[in-house]
């Protein structure tokens, strides 16, 4: 994704057995595809690298020196150019959102505080 102009994808390795049976997908990305998306995206290296006996994957690294990896085993190749898509249109960042406590409110509950006379109430009226 670009982030005041700067595209925040720098490198885009794509790794994958010459052989193997899980990429085979990868390879016919990397043979058809690939040349196509990098024409397209001339701001973005990328590299491909043959691991004999691997799984294939993608890997990028960003500008602010953090790195993802995707598992491409099995993968089709509209899936592979799928992927590398949402990597080059990623910040590179985790989300932060964290929840720190339970949500308490002061107000109490409209249908009153649950006990378990009301819990066997239920149960006979089922």
């Amino acid at each position: 994704m670009a982030r005041r102009g700067v595209w925040q994808l720098r490198k885009l390795l794509v790794h994958y057995c010459d052989y193997g049976g899980s990429s085979r997908g990868t390879r016919e990305f990397v043979e058809q595809i690939l040349p196509h998306f990098q024409r397209d995206n001339p701001q973005l290296a990328v590299e491909t690298v043959v691991q004999r006996g691997k799984h294939p994957g993608l890997l990028g690294e960003f500008l602010n020196t953090s790195t993802r990896h995707v598992d491409l085993r099995n993968a089709a190749p509209e899936e592979v150019l799928r992927q590398a898509v949402y990597l080059r249109s990623s910040l590179g960042r985790k989300a932060s959102l964290q929840v720190k406590q339970r949500t308490r409110s002061k107000q109490p509950s409209i249908q009153g505080p649950w006990t378990h006379e009301v819990q066997e109430a239920l149960k006979a009226n089922m």
